[in-house]
């Protein structure tokens, strides 16, 4: 049962440690995909139902 708490213990200690290096005060602000009024740029995707099925679509 020591063993488990132990383990248990250091798994939380060393998420929280994670989380913290993670988020830097130093660190550049960092941004994520599409921001706001860019437009989505053009994606293939196999179709794999209905008449098209088996082609190529291209979703724009």
């Amino acid at each position: 049962m020591r063993r488990l708490i132990a383990w248990g213990c250091a798994a939380v200690l060393i998420s929280a440690l994670g989380t913290e290096i993670g988020h830097g005060a130093d660190a550049p602000d960092l941004k994520s995909g599409l921001q706001v009024g860019e437009p989505a740029p053009a994606f293939e995707v196999q179709d794999i139902t209905g008449p098209n099925k088996g082609t190529t679509l291209c979703y724009r």
